[in-house]
Formats: structure tokens, C-alpha cells, sequence
């Protein structure tokens, strides 16, 4: 096989058809997003606790609330009494500067049937919260 820029010329085809962008732009992007302040989706790490867990859930039901209710991000924060920011911060999960509480007093003023089960440590400490 024909070597350039010690890289085989099979190499070179395989990396120019890839659908992944190189590893260099990918650990840019990643970085980036993870600097984002406002508008990037956080995802949850497989560590999370309980109730990092659960304040997911539940950010994620408010989200889907606001689509299946046709409301745009100012709409549900009038309807939730707080600022847009605050309401830019449940809808892309930025579960480090929300309390589990006033999600859950959220939930209430939509007016959705609330669950919340929270299992000890020694059942790997699932949480669930939904709302209906």
C-alpha cells in the first residue's frame, strides 16, 4: 500500500468518507458546549445522583409540556411566573442551577399530577420523577 504523510492512502479514503468530523474538531465542540451558558442541551452523566436524576425528569416533562401545549419559551415562563432565562434553563436541562423543589412547585403550577420515587443507595439510588 502506497504510504503519504504517514498515512496509507486506504487510511486517507476511509477518514475523507467517515460521517465524524475529526478528533480535534469533535474535543472543540464537546468543549464548547460544555462552556455554553444558555442554549446547549445538558446530558445527563451516568453518575448523576437521585436527584440530579430526577430534576432531569422533570425538566424534560416541563419541555415536553411546553410542545405539546404549543407554548413558546415566553409563554411558559409567564405561565410559570419566572424570567425567560430561568425558563431557557429547564428547557435545556441545566439541572446544576435549578432546585428539585421548585421544579416539582413548577410541575404544580402546570397543573400536572406530579410522582416522584426516590429508592435508597442500596437500590443503586434510582430516581424517577414524572408528571402526567
Amino acid at each position: 500500500m502506497v504510504k503519504n504523510n504517514n498515512h496509507s492512502v486506504f487510511e486517507k479514503s476511509r477518514i475523507k468518507n467517515s460521517i465524524f468530523p475529526p478528533q480535534e474538531e469533535f474535543e472543540r465542540v464537546v468543549e464548547k458546549a460544555q462552556k455554553s451558558d444558555k442554549r446547549t442541551n445538558f446530558v445527563l452523566p451516568p453518575n448523576a445522583t437521585a436527584a440530579e436524576r430526577a430534576k432531569y425528569k422533570l425538566c424534560k416533562t416541563i419541555a415536553r409540556y411546553e410542545r405539546e401545549n404549543k407554548l413558546s419559551e415566553q409563554e411558559l415562563a409567564k405561565k410559570l411566573g419566572i424570567t425567560h432565562a430561568q425558563a431557557e434553563k429547564i428547557l435545556f436541562c441545566h439541572i446544576d442551577e435549578l432546585d428539585l423543589e421548585e421544579l416539582v412547585n413548577y410541575t404544580e403550577e402546570l397543573a400536572m399530577p406530579l410522582e416522584v420515587k426516590i429508592n435508597s443507595k442500596y437500590a443503586r439510588e434510582k430516581a424517577s420523577a414524572k408528571a402526567y
